[in-house]
């Protein structure tokens, strides 16, 4: 989200693309120069110029003025290369230890500790403000562009553009390409060079998109400015706003690793299934580190791999982290993160690393054969998402098995037993 004396505003255009395997290392370490790409021919059959003077009469009844649409729509590139990695990130196709161990690592966590600290007057400030923990301040912008070592080279009005033109959510990214020249309009962000960011347009030391650099930035060091690549008060109260708007309980944590009894009632599990704290305690749950469940909280239960793995009580918190970013793995990474900068302990239970996975074809052909039965488990699209456990465990309750939500081989073998 530049406004801003970021360095990689002044990259030539021809060093601002990476291959797609070094876009798939999101939020990790500073990434290398990348090296040349040679740019396939665009896949699709969209004339890319008639959609651009179609985006330029929609902004402009938009009320963007004559000046920002004049200089960026007619520069718009396509880049072919993103295409591919709408369905390949990493939080909705690796397992999610992998995706944890990679996230929560010792280097990130003494890192994050050490920043955490150094920032500890401005954090701790926003914390009191806006009710979100400092250490999930951090823990976001850890997990983004590790600590701001990476804030992306992609140029962000010609990703929005390749993903508005064409792609599975045109709708979404043209919305979010309309949302980045208002804010060009109201010198925000630079009409050229463009702005540098991840392959979906997120900016910034803690990766928002344009709208919701929109709906949600503020000026945290109150120099009259918004500036989320060069200050990091400005970054850190941004995000902290817009989890406090995305219903973090104020003062509250994420939740907490649990344990459940013998004989544990597993048709409460599910996170649609809301239980006062109380009630959890009632039924035997208790938290993993000893302490007991104490609060008047809703939270609702997640087992995210079945009940061979570690379980989780969830506030409010967890799901403004996820409207973050729309993933399990990477709200529970974030949140563990989190955990780890505050000094508290790692997981007590061991994950299920020796079970076998689905793959993502396997995967699919589950939630196809789960909606046939009238499951709802969303979009077969091979990621094991809310819907598709949600799917999972309603199958298991009819069919008498423990309806953890965990999709095994075992149960697709069922399945196709059935027709």
């Amino acid at each position: 989200m530049p406004s801003m004396p970021n360095r990689s505003l002044r990259r030539p255009a021809a060093a601002l693309v990476l291959s797609v395997a070094a876009l798939l290392a999101s939020g990790c370490a500073t990434s290398p120069a990348a090296p040349p790409v040679t740019r396939p021919p665009f896949a699709g059959n969209v004339d890319f110029d008639a959609w651009k003077r179609d985006f330029a009469a929609e902004a402009r009844t938009a009320g963007i003025s004559e000046v920002t649409v004049s200089t960026v729509v007619p520069r718009l590139r396509q880049l072919p290369e993103l295409l591919p990695l709408d369905r390949q990130q990493p939080e909705f196709v690796k397992p999610i230890w992998s995706y944890i161990d990679a996230t929560v690592s010792n280097a990130r966590i003494e890192r994050g500790r050490r920043l955490r600290a150094e920032h500890a007057a401005t954090l701790d400030a926003i914390a009191a403000r806006s009710g979100v923990p400092a250490e999930i301040i951090v823990a976001i912008w850890g997990k983004e562009t590790d600590f701001g070592g990476y804030t992306g080279r992609t140029p962000v009005y010609d990703a929005l553009a390749t993903l508005a033109s064409t792609g599975r959510r045109q709708a979404f990214y043209r919305s979010e390409l309309l949302a980045a020249l208002t804010l060009v309009d109201r010198g925000m962000l630079p009409a050229s060079p463009q702005p540098t960011g991840s392959w979906a347009g997120a900016m910034g030391q803690t990766q928002f998109m344009p709208g919701t650099w929109l709906r949600h930035a503020v000026d945290g060091d109150g120099d009259g400015r918004i500036d989320l690549y060069g200050s990091l008060a400005d970054a850190f109260a941004s995000t902290a706003a817009y989890l406090a708007a995305s219903g973090w309980p104020a003062g509250q944590p994420w939740g907490w690793e649990v344990r459940l009894p013998a004989g544990f009632d597993w048709s409460l599990a599910g996170e649609d299934r809301a239980q006062p704290l109380a009630a959890w305690a009632a039924a035997g749950v208790t938290r993993a580190d000893g302490r007991p469940l104490a609060g008047g909280l809703n939270a609702t239960l997640l087992v995210p791999t079945g009940r061979q793995g570690p379980v989780f009580l969830l506030t409010d918190g967890f799901r403004a982290i996820m409207k973050y970013n729309a993933s399990t793995s990477y709200a529970l990474a974030v949140a563990l993160l989190g955990d780890q900068l505050a000094g508290r302990p790692g997981l007590a239970a061991d994950w299920p690393r020796s079970q076998p996975l689905l793959s993502v074809a396997e995967t699919r052909e589950l939630q196809e054969r789960l909606a046939a039965r009238g499951y709802d488990s969303g979009t077969p699209d091979g990621m094991l998402g809310t819907r598709t456990r949600t799917a999972v465990r309603g199958y298991q309750q009819r069919a008498g098995m423990v309806p953890d939500g965990w999709p095994t081989a075992e149960l697709l073998a069922r399945l196709r037993a059935e027709g």
